[in-house]
């Protein structure tokens, strides 16, 4: 059964500085106006989104949130450390627990991570980068459980208009 991964990388957040942590940083209006761009996107494409795994930053937070109540139905959103501090393995280990019920996944993280999954999974694209907001959509032709390199096909990009 087709599977259908979509890799997000965080809208655009406020500058960090000494006195705000990492964590902590917001969406600008541009972010929050970005993350609504990508929910229209996937409604319009008539998404059937199960669940989006997303870093607790604030900023992918807002983004998760955002995306979600664009949709036609909220998906149910979970959101776990190792999308912050992890890597590839940490979130391949998040992806391979998912039932196989779960048609429609999306991880909302941070660069470069989602970068490095995305190569890691998608044999025929690879990138070097990816902007703030930037949706990728990757099918998968395994359950999750079973899911390693190369075995998912790069599908699209989604570029939102920066506001």
């Amino acid at each position: 059964m087709q599977r259908k991964l979509f890799l997000v990388r965080h809208a655009q957040a406020v500058p960090g500085h000494a006195s705000l942590k990492d964590e902590m940083r917001m969406l600008t209006s541009a972010g929050e106006a970005v993350s609504k761009q990508v929910g229209e996107f996937l409604k319009q494409r008539k998404s059937n989104l199960n669940l989006i795994l997303s870093s607790p930053a604030t900023r992918t937070r807002q983004t998760s949130l955002l995306i979600a109540q664009q949709l036609t139905t909220l998906p149910e959103i979970r959101f776990d450390h190792s999308i912050y501090n992890g890597d590839v393995p940490a979130q391949l280990k998040l992806l391979s627990a998912l039932p196989d019920s779960l048609q429609e996944v999306m991880i909302v993280g941070h660069y470069p991570t989602v970068v490095d999954l995305h190569n890691y999974l998608a044999a025929n694209n690879k990138l070097m980068a990816m902007n703030t907001g930037e949706l990728l959509a990757l099918t998968i032709e395994t359950n999750w459980q079973h899911l390693t390199g190369g075995m998912a096909t790069f599908e699209y990009t989604y570029h939102p208009q920066q506001v």
